[in-house]
């Protein structure tokens, strides 16, 4: 992935107002990421649970997505749809 900026992410977002991606959390290490490591970009919000963000280059351009997931101790079982890695309702992820 090429490296990408806070403003590319925040533009990036698709499923949210501006006004949300403007106040959405990014990650500060930005700069320190292994880029050239990485096919996707994704975070979660430690002030904001059950939150999570995920950007991916598509077609020559960033496309951003907000995701909500069960709180830890929910008490159900769940499938990253993702990365198809399962959690127990209790896990921390």
């Amino acid at each position: 992935m090429e490296p990408v900026t806070e403003s590319d992410i925040r533009e990036s977002f698709v499923n949210c107002s501006k006004g949300d991606a403007k106040r959405l959390p990014v990650p500060r290490d930005l700069d320190d990421l292994p880029w050239d490591d990485l096919d996707f970009l994704g975070w979660r919000a430690p002030s904001l649970p059950g939150r999570g963000y995920l950007v991916v280059p598509h077609d020559d351009r960033l496309v951003g997505v907000a995701l909500r997931y069960p709180t830890p101790g929910s008490g159900r079982a769940q499938m990253c749809a993702i990365c198809k890695t399962t959690h127990t309702g209790g896990a921390s992820r």
